[in-house]
């Protein structure tokens, strides 16, 4: 076990260190942008005025640009090649952690496929527990009791399975800033109004069923 433990501890260090340098890493895009602009210019410029070759040679040679570029190139080949060579460990670590997904995030184009896709995962349950992801001060309890929602706690709810669609919308149209939680047995639905995203907690076996569900009603799966 702590053989185990010790592992873990590094391999989360070293996921979250190399996360963060390949954000770093990633600022190098601009760069190569700007490359690719200057270099774009500078042979527009020669075509229209050749004789200004000479004017390049010059600088080229008075500003040593030629040994660097060659080091540049020289760093740029080793990269691509650690990358080449680290690869099929990365797709393999990612297909392992797969395995132990147990949520997903999910975009909708549109918010009315929200309820849509609460009432395709959980009509069939007898109650769902339902609560706002943030409070925004006005009272609920009217409006939920519309679709059978009963006060089970404070801020929480417990509707009839096949009304859980119906609460959802009640949070989307009159609710928008809210954000809602749906409970039931071993799913939760969270849904973030921000971004227009709903994220979906479910045991591991079952994640593959929920992005069919998601898919049938044209939603976008997220990778993270």
């Amino acid at each position: 076990m702590g053989r185990l433990r010790d592992a873990l501890r590094r391999f989360q260090t070293s996921v979250y260190y190399l996360d963060t340098q390949l954000r770093e890493f990633f600022e190098m895009k601009s760069h190569l942008e700007a490359l690719e602009s200057a270099y774009r210019d500078l042979q527009d410029a020669l075509a229209e005025t050749p004789d200004l070759e000479r004017v390049v040679e010059a600088f080229i040679r008075e500003n040593d640009i030629l040994p660097v570029y060659k080091e540049l190139r020289a760093r740029y080949e080793s990269v691509l090649a650690l990358l080449r060579k680290y690869e099929p460990l990365v797709d393999e670590i990612d297909a392992k952690l797969e395995r132990y997904r147990s949520y997903r995030y999910y975009l909708f184009k549109d918010d009315e496929l929200v309820p849509r896709f609460v009432d395709l995962l959980l009509s069939d349950r007898d109650s769902v527990i339902i609560r706002p992801l943030i409070f925004g001060g006005h009272s609920i309890d009217d409006a939920l009791k519309t679709v059978g929602a009963e006060p089970v706690g404070k801020l929480s709810y417990r509707v009839p399975g096949d009304r859980a669609a119906d609460a959802a919308d009640v949070f989307l149209r009159q609710f928008g800033d809210y954000g809602f939680v749906i409970e039931a047995d071993d799913v939760k639905l969270t849904w973030k109004p921000d971004v227009n995203v709903l994220r979906v907690d479910v045991p591991r076996d079952k994640i593959h069923e929920v992005d069919e569900i998601a898919q049938r009603i044209g939603a976008t799966i997220l990778a993270a």
